[in-house]
């Protein structure tokens, strides 16, 4: 994801500069649907895992726990 790194390359590590960086999957990231899971949901994961480094890296959120799960 060339557009995601340049977004992040000599710039500040801030939630800002991230959320920019997210927006860039969008131009430059293209993945695919199969029975494992859709495209969609794949582009968020993808987003999500940045999102989660910069919040392990920085400790300026909580972090989110899942404290129940219910079957649909």
């Amino acid at each position: 994801a060339f557009a995601v790194e340049k977004a992040l390359l000599g710039k500040a590590w801030t939630e800002e500069t991230v959320e920019t960086a997210m927006a860039e999957y969008a131009s430059d990231f293209t993945p695919l649907t199969d029975m494992r899971a859709s495209a969609e949901y794949r582009a968020l994961a993808a987003k999500n895992l940045l999102l989660r480094f910069f919040v392990e890296t920085t400790g300026t959120r909580a972090p989110l726990q899942v404290s129940r799960y219910e079957a649909a």
